[in-house]
């Protein structure tokens, strides 16, 4: 049995395998059986990667298995005279019968495996045979050029069923397509068919890492995932115009990550979108590239594979640093439990105070959080101060009375050293000349379970009424004192502080804060 800790592991280093694995893959072009051996070894490994998306489920071993044991099986097929392998290539896809009535769920999606299920491996197997059969009437009939033809149809079945396979069994059944149609191939020795392979699996990749990374979702919508595409595209026409297998991938994967590292500097030009995008953009150009020696594999059709070996390491470099907050929240009230959509803090339910609470409160640092976000939709830059106190001052009927907060505005991140240089200058916040950020209660008002409060926030050298929206939502016991937790949030405009509106930058400024409070 799996555990989520082993799936994640999985995930990180096998992922990472592939990467180095079609490395080395592409140094053994020279020698056909080495080559397929390594690439088999390469595409198992990619295909227990992906199975990191499934969720603890005492079927996984037997998937694991059967998938795996249609490449292998493929490639026992390809040691074996050429009369068995022109038949047999075409039923590998038949052992995802085996799992027949397991259950499972793959990001999210069930998946009741059943012959309708299986028969996407079973399709994938045979779209070779049904290219073949097309090819031949092509070739007979119109005197189509018999090669080019068959990739075309095999493309044209492709994206029938990529399509069909995502519609009913979301990625898992495109995973399942692939690893057929790369079984059949690999079993049929044809290295067009294999090229066509690694571009079903790029797609497969694609599909799960939508699903699976941070902030990627909406990567359709920005720039640097289309250039991305557009140097993978670029980058397989080196490969296959540099004869020295070396410098063929060393000079298009550093091109890439260049590209990629930019970033660093720029959230919205470089980073894992772009990363992506050039996945997409070499497994593309494997479809349209003629192949330099028709006879010998192509070191070029390893870069997709290196590519996706290097994503998971890559968008750990690209994740924002996390507060070291302690939160004492429950798991299941957390604000920030880190999903696709963000929940609002002001959701987790209240909690009644009483006069036993009255008194002076002061935040605790260790457990308390003030975060933001700026920008469009599509580009959300996110941040915090790190360094704030705030003081409480709750009457006799466990009211508050009086708020005051005092922030370090040179504490103010927005996770990126580069970017922070620019924010805290002169051009954007001052943290020199403004050291301090304060905001102060003028007005109170308790609405339902909820406070709505009106102050002063002197920021960048104005001030500026504010309101905050703030409710108490936890009460617990620590080291043996007792701790109030309340979270809140408000919006800011920044160019009412002495910052000019920028449409690319975002002028309103989202604020969420968990605050724990002491005696």
């Amino acid at each position: 049995m799996y555990t989520c800790e082993k799936l994640q592991i999985m995930e990180n280093y096998l992922g990472l395998g592939v990467g180095i694995i079609a490395i080395i893959t592409a140094f053994l072009a020279k020698s056909a059986f080495f080559f397929k051996t390594s690439l088999s070894i390469a595409i198992c490994c990619l295909i227990v990667a992906l199975t990191s998306g499934f969720e603890h489920d005492p079927s996984l071993g037997m998937i694991c298995f059967t998938l795996i044991g249609m490449i292998g099986l493929g490639y026992f097929i390809s040691l074996l005279s050429e009369k068995i392998r022109m038949v047999a290539s075409y039923f590998v896809g038949f052992l995802a019968l085996i799992p027949i009535g397991a259950k499972a769920t793959y990001q999210g999606f069930e998946v009741d495996w059943t012959f309708e299920v299986a028969a996407f491996a079973i399709i994938g197997s045979l779209i070779p045979l049904l290219a073949k059969i097309k090819d031949y009437f092509a070739v007979r009939w119109f005197g189509a050029n018999g090669t080019e033809f068959n990739s075309a149809v095999s493309l044209v079945y492709l994206g029938i069923f990529v399509f069909a396979a995502s519609f009913f069994v979301s990625t898992f059944g495109v995973i399942l397509l692939a690893t057929g149609y790369f079984a059949s191939n690999l079993a049929l020795r044809s290295n067009s068919g294999l090229q066509l392979s690694i571009l079903l699996f790029a797609v497969a990749w694609i599909f799960f890492s939508l699903n699976s990374l941070e902030g990627i979702s909406d990567s359709l919508l920005k720039g640097n995932l289309w250039m991305g595409i557009l140097a993978g595209l670029g980058s397989l026409w080196a490969c296959k115009s540099i004869k020295n297998v070396f410098i063929s991938l060393f000079i298009p994967v550093l091109i890439l990550g260049v590209l990629v590292s930019f970033g660093f500097i720029n959230e919205n030009f470089g980073g894992t979108p772009t990363l992506l995008g050039a996945i997409i953009g070499s497994s593309l150009a494997l479809a349209l590239i003629e192949q330099p020696e028709p006879g010998k594999p192509f070191q070029g059709m390893l870069l997709p594979l290196i590519l996706i070996g290097f994503t998971n390491p890559v968008d750990s470099l690209f994740q924002p640093e996390k507060l070291k907050v302690e939160t004492l929240l429950d798991n299941g009230n957390e604000p920030e439990n880190q999903t696709a959509k963000k929940k609002d803090v002001m959701d987790i339910p209240a909690i009644a105070l009483t006069d036993g609470d009255a008194g002076a409160w002061k935040s605790v640092a260790a457990n308390s959080k003030l975060e933001f976000e700026v920008g469009p939709p599509a580009s959300r830059t996110a941040g915090a101060i790190k360094e704030f106190t705030t003081e409480v001052q709750l009457d006799k009927a466990g009211v508050i009375r009086n708020l005051q907060v005092e922030m370090k505005s040179g504490s103010l991140t927005t996770f990126n050293d580069i970017r922070d240089e620019s924010v805290l200058s002169d051009e954007f916040i001052q943290s020199e000349k403004y050291p301090k950020i304060t905001y102060t209660s003028k007005k109170i008002e308790k609405v339902g379970e909820d406070y709505r409060i009106t102050g002063d926030l002197e920021f960048v050298g104005a001030k500026v009424e504010v309101t905050v929206n703030l409710r108490f939502v936890s009460k617990v016991n620590k080291d043996g004192s007792e701790i109030l937790v309340f979270v809140g949030k408000s919006a800011i405009d920044r160019t009412k502080h002495n910052m000019t509106s920028d449409s690319k930058i975002g002028d309103l400024v989202d604020i969420t804060f968990e605050v724990a409070l002491a005696r």
